[in-house]
Parts: structure tokens; sequence; C-alpha cells
């Protein structure tokens, strides 16, 4: 078992004696999975928590409400530190409070040994949730919360595809307008096999009117007999002249 109850409550209890006083290094607050400093003296230690959840773990102990875990690292920043698991709490949005359970063993809990320079301890810290569901891991001094890790908050939501972002200041420039094309609707599909207009059997070209009147016979034309012309006597040569 990694939580040993009398020594933890021991250890805090020399811590109050003594007048140790815890003091974070940076700011009180930060975001669950983010680590935060405490200093004591020449003492510095880094607890890390994250994970806040409904826990599904078998506990000796059964709870009043819902049983709640985180996960805890505890890293000994510079000199040796003694983890106490005891000064945690969980808060819901309503101030509602709800203690940790250091007083219960469990083998996935933090090891309280001390740690030196270097080393880390990790386990899981539980809570007894009667109420509101918590949204915050506090580590008290017992006066105030020296350490708060909060929820991230929401990621905002993707902007849709397409649209536009104006800056403030900046005149938008107009918008362009495009006159609407009409699609030409495509002619009705030719039956398979014919081409332009369909012509009546047997013709070629201009279809024929079946009641155009007929068209007129070209005339016959009689041959022409030609006549021979008589043939004209040659005139007669005069007689020569005698000597």
């Amino acid at each position: 078992m990694k939580i040993n109850v009398p020594i933890t409550a021991a250890v805090a209890a020399a811590a109050a004696a003594a007048g140790l006083a815890l003091m974070p290094t940076a700011g009180a607050d930060t975001t669950l999975g983010q680590q935060g400093r405490l200093t004591n003296g020449d003492v510095v230690q880094a607890w890390t928590i994250s994970d806040l959840k409904v826990s599904t773990d078998q506990l000796p102990y059964q709870p009043k409400g819902t049983l709640w875990e985180a996960t805890a690292t505890d890293e000994a920043i510079q000199g040796s530190v003694i983890p106490i698991v005891a000064n945690f709490n969980a808060k819901a949005n309503d101030g509602e409070t709800y203690r940790v359970l250091y007083g219960v063993a469990s083998a996935q809990g933090v090891n309280p040994g001390t740690l030196s320079q270097g080393e880390k301890t990790t386990g899981k810290i539980y809570f007894d949730v009667t109420g509101a569901n918590p949204e915050t891991v506090t580590y008290t001094s017992g006066d105030e919360d020296l350490l708060t890790w909060k929820a991230a908050p929401a990621a905002a939501p993707a902007q849709r595809s397409g649209g536009s972002t104006q800056s403030h200041g900046s005149t938008p420039a107009p918008a362009t307008s495009t006159a609407p094309t009409t699609a030409t609707p495509a002619p009705a599909a030719v039956p398979a096999g014919s081409q332009g207009t369909p012509l009546p059997a047997g013709s070629q070209g201009t279809p024929v009117d079946e009641q155009a009147p007929a068209a007129t016979p070209t005339p016959t034309v009689a041959p022409v007999t030609a006549t021979p012309t008589p043939a004209r006597p040659l005139p007669r040569r005069a007689p020569k002249a005698r000597r």
C-alpha cells in the first residue's frame, strides 16, 4: 500500500508545529494538467494535478456519494520533499468542498515517502462527492488555498466553412455581382438511325407534296426533213476564136 495515514498525519502536524510556511512560487491558479510550485525556505516542490473524473477503483471505503479521483504527481525541485496528500480538496462551482480521502489506503495512492531532489512520485487522490460535481482541485494550508487547478476552458466553436471575418475599423470591399448565366437547354435526343428531318420513302432533298400539280411535259419536236436543192447546170464555155 502506498498511503500510510498515521505517517501522513504526523508529517502534517510536525510541519504545522515547526511553523513551516508554504508559499506558491508562481500564480496560485493553474490549469488541470499543469504544474504548480510551492516554496518552503530552500525547499521547492512541484505538484501536478490532472484527470479529475468519476472513479471506478475499488477502495476499502463505502462512499456516501460518488467516488471521484484525480492523478497527482509531486516532484522535488530543490531539496528533500515530503508529499502531504492530506492538504488537497476538491471544489464545486457552488463552493461546496470535498476533503481528500487521505485516510483510505489504496495501492494506487501517492507514496508519502521522502523524495530526494530530482525525484518524483505519482498516484491517485480520491474524493467522496455528495453534491455538485467538482470543477477544481486545491492545495490548502488550512487557512487558504495555495494552489488551484481548474478545468481548461472550452474550445471556441470552429468557424463555419466559407464564412468571412471582418476586422474592426476596416471598410469591407464591395461585393462584385456576377450576372447569372442562363444555361442553354440541351436539344432533345434524336432517335437512333435518323439524321435531320425525316424524308418520305424513296425521295431525296425536299419532300414531294402529294397534292402539288404534275410537272408540264416537255413538247416533242418532230424531226425536220431537209429538201435537197437541185444542182444548177454549169455555164457553157465560149468557143475559142479562130486565127
